[in-house]
Formats: C-alpha cells, structure tokens, sequence
C-alpha cells in the first residue's frame, strides 16, 4: 500500500484583513467582527482547494509495468524520449531479513502425530487403569472415543481432537503402605532421659524393610522419613507388590505380623499406632522421561530425591463418583502440579486408593521430585498453603533406604 500526501495552495487570490469595511465599536462590534473573520477564513479554504489525497495502489509481483497499467505517483519525463523507469513505492512491504523467528514447518510436519510409545512422549500425561477410567478421569475431560469399525463410521474432528490416548500394558501392581505414628513410652516416669525412641523407631523399621527385601516378594520399597519435627507419621514405608507373583492379601496379613512382632510393646517398651493397608494406583500426573511403571523405586532416585505425602482418610460411602473426580481439587494435586517451582524437578504425582471392600477408604497423593532437597523452601512454602485447607496430612519425605 502507497500513501501519497498532496496539498495545493493558490497564490492567486489575497484575503485582506480590512476588507470587512469599517470598524464595529464596543462588544456588539467586536462579535461582528469575529463571525466576518470566520466566514473570510472558511471561504478563503473553499476557494483554495485545500484538499488531502490518499493514494492506494495494489501490490504487484514485480517491478515490470505494462503500457495500459495505472500508474500512481509522479512520472519522470515525459514525451517521445526514452521508457522512463516505473515510480518506485513509498512503502516497502518486502523486508530483505525475514522477520519471522522461526520458519514454518511443512505441512506434513504440522500434521498431528500420535503417541507411539512412552518413550516418545514428550508432554506430561495422565495415566489411568482402564477400570477407573469412568471414576477418576478429571471432571469436564471427555472420555475417549473408540476407534472407528467399519460398521460405525468415522469419528467426528471434535471427537478426535478430543484426547490423545496411548495404550500401555497394566504392570499389574498394588501398593502397601505402612504408617507409623511416633513412639510413646510405656512407663514414661521410668524413661531415661538419654532415651531416643526416634533413632529406635527408625532401626526397627529398617530391620523390617531389610527382612521383606531378603525374601524377595516385593519388586521394590522403601523407607520414608519425615523431615519436620513432631510429625505426626515420622517414618512411612512403601511396597510394590506384583500382584502375577505375590498374593497382595498374603503379603498385607505377613507384613502385619512382622510389624507386631518388630514393634511389640513388651521387647521395646514402647508402643505406636501402626497404619497398614493395601492401595491400588488409580491416577498418574507423569512427566518425561518416563520409567519402566512396573519397576521398583530404587530405579528413579537420586540423592536429591525427595517426596511430598498427603493422607486423606473418608467414611464408608463418601467416596462417590463426584467425589473421585474431583481428585486433582481436594487432594492438592491440582496446586502441586501448577504451583511447585520447576527447580525441584517434579517427576510423578500418583493417586493411591485402599483396596478394602468395606470400611473407611483411605487415599495417599505421592508426588515425586528429583531435586526437592536442593529447594526445600519453594516446597515449604507450597506445605504451608496445602495444610491452610485443613484437609488430611501432608509432609516433606526422603527416602533412607531402597532396594
């Protein structure tokens, strides 16, 4: 587009300032006098032609002008001389560096590729079992669609832009976790004040977690301690069970013997609440890379591995529909996933639910992060604002032992 901005003057006629006749006196005068100067300036303007002109042109390809084409702008020249040159434009639309950062990509990279395998995914994804897809796919998220037979037809473009679905096998685990509350003397008047029940707590558990590593009939576990002071559950353990090689339920009913036996109030002259139950892996925020989901949790650690826990307890039947798919809102999930600093490195934030058929269920949120002990703080600071809901347990975990 070429803008051309063009003013005509004429010097032809003079406007006189003392054409107007005599001299009008006092403020009625004055009055005339003003509206006579504004009708000489508005008339000297129409008489003038002081007019302003634009000037569009269409782009063309190039530079050659055919004999018939309109012309826009001043010519050089003019008679029987030679072709004078086409008038170059005001404005030039054609950068000689391109101003695009980066180049589009043909359209056959454009297209919409789906996921192949998890070692090609490049974006956080969900990963739901199959048999909780209808309870724990987040509310407002459409379920997926089929793919089209031959008897249905194609899908509609809204139903499959709808979600990108990747089949994976089922690693078939379950999860037992064991919740230890801090131990109480007995005989607290009788205690000796060089006692460290913590420091005893803590070699139990570890004796306990060596015992099931030796018999082999867990894929892996750990022993998570708190970080705080006066927690309400200093130390948690955690088992991966494969359920094609272990029996979950004789797994739970030997760990609860074990369990008594390793913390029997008579041998250690303490006693503690102790929380055992089997849960099962209904929900998964993953973020790439992503590891082998059937493997132990030794496979993912690093020395600056560290685990952000909640626990959340409700009565038999609260636990409805509604309620399972709101999971990312009343468990945290949603506020740890959006709001925890890119420094710690967040890998995985796993929603657990017990198994038990009948009773109170319980829910364990399990969000994993490779560097959370380099900053402490920024999850500390989420802690806080977690807790203020005054909504289950949440606490800073590390893990001190793994096989």
């Amino acid at each position: 587009m070429n803008l051309m901005f063009r003013k005509n003057f004429s010097t032809e006629k003079t406007v006189s300032g003392s054409s107007g006749g005599g001299k009008a006196k006092g403020a009625l005068g004055a009055g005339r006098n003003a509206k006579r100067r504004d009708r000489e300036r508005y008339s000297c303007m129409e008489e003038h032609h002081y007019r302003t002109h634009l000037f569009f042109s269409a782009p063309r390809a190039s530079t050659q002008y055919n004999d018939g084409s309109e012309r826009c702008g001043p010519v050089i020249g003019g008679g029987t001389g030679p072709e004078p040159e086409p008038p170059q434009p005001l404005v030039t639309r054609e950068p000689s560096v391109s101003l695009m950062r980066w180049e589009k990509p043909p359209a056959s990279e454009r297209r919409r590729t789906e996921p192949v395998s998890l070692a090609t995914l490049e974006r956080d994804c969900f990963v739901i079992p199959a048999h909780a897809l209808g309870r724990f796919l987040p509310d407002g998220v459409p379920l997926p669609v089929p793919p089209p037979t031959p008897e249905k037809g194609m899908q509609t473009k809204t139903a499959q832009n709808s979600l990108s679905v990747l089949e994976v096998a089922d690693p078939k685990l379950c999860i037992l976790a064991h919740l230890m509350s801090p131990l109480e003397p007995i005989e607290p008047i009788l205690e000796s004040p060089l006692a460290k029940p913590l420091m005893k707590q803590r070699t139990a558990a570890a004796e306990l977690l060596n015992d099931v590593a030796h018999a082999n009939t867990a894929v892996g576990g750990m022993l998570l301690a708190n970080m705080e002071k006066n927690a309400e559950f200093p130390f948690i353990s955690y088992y991966v069970i494969n359920t094609t090689q272990t029996d979950p339920l004789l797994f739970y009913n030997n760990m609860r013997s074990a369990s008594l036996s390793k913390f029997d109030p008579k041998t250690i002259r303490y006693s503690a609440a102790h929380t055992l139950d089997l849960y099962s892996e209904v929900a998964m925020i993953c973020r790439p890379p992503f590891n082998d989901l059937a493997g132990g949790p030794k496979k993912s650690h690093t020395s600056t591995t560290g685990f952000i826990i909640s626990v959340y307890k409700v009565f038999e039947g609260d636990d409805g529909e509604r309620f399972e798919r709101n999971w990312l809102y009343w468990t945290g999930a949603r506020m740890l996933y959006r709001h925890l600093p890119h420094s710690v490195g967040m890998r995985k934030i796993a929603l657990h639910k017990s198994v038990a058929s009948h009773g109170d269920k319980m829910y364990l949120l399990v969000c994993e992060c490779a560097n959370l002990l380099d900053d402490l703080s920024g999850a500390a600071m989420l802690i806080t604002a977690l807790r203020a809901r005054l909504c289950g347990y949440t606490g800073l975990y590390r893990p001190i032992q793994t096989f």
